[in-house]
């Protein structure tokens, strides 16, 4: 029961926190603007959903460590693109790690403790969609800086918002 109320005051919080975060250089935004620079691949600087998509199944495939077509929470927590150590290096360890398993809980659509291939796809599309704030299928930088949610809830976790 803790979980979902977590999840969903997280949910409910992330139209206003990616509103509230700043556009101010930080460690987080840094990396997540390093992320997005991996995702586009074309001069108009915007990323599609097959774009989108394709980055990350790449991702999957890489926390998938043993193969097996899912990723464990284990699998999940222990690969990063660095958030870790920006948390770390703020203090922020345990809202970190919090965020995670919210994520994580959100992406394990049947709830049986693993996000198969199907889920994270889906997962995937959902929050394509969700940053996609003007419609128009393409991610800016400032959309999936302010809407991706691995992005606000990280981000949020290392400031402490």
């Amino acid at each position: 029961m803790k979980v979902l109320t977590a999840i969903c005051a997280l949910v409910l919080a992330l139209p206003s926190a990616g509103l509230a975060q700043s556009d101010a250089p930080t460690p987080g935004r840094d990396l997540a603007e390093l992320i997005f620079g991996a995702i586009e691949d074309n001069p108009y600087g915007t990323a599609d959903m097959g774009e989108f998509i394709t980055f990350g199944e790449g991702i999957f495939v890489s926390m998938d460590y043993d193969e097996s077509g899912s990723i464990t929470f284990n699998e999940f927590t222990e690969w990063d693109f660095g958030f870790n150590f920006i948390a770390a290096d703020e203090g922020q360890d345990r809202a970190y790690q919090t965020a995670q398993k919210v994520l994580f809980a959100i992406w394990d659509h049947d709830g049986n403790g693993e996000i198969g291939q199907q889920e994270y796809q889906k997962s995937m599309v959902w929050d394509f969609r969700r940053a996609d704030t003007d419609g128009d299928a393409f991610l800016t930088r400032a959309e999936f800086l302010s809407g991706y949610i691995v992005n606000l809830a990280y981000r949020a976790a290392i400031t402490g918002q």
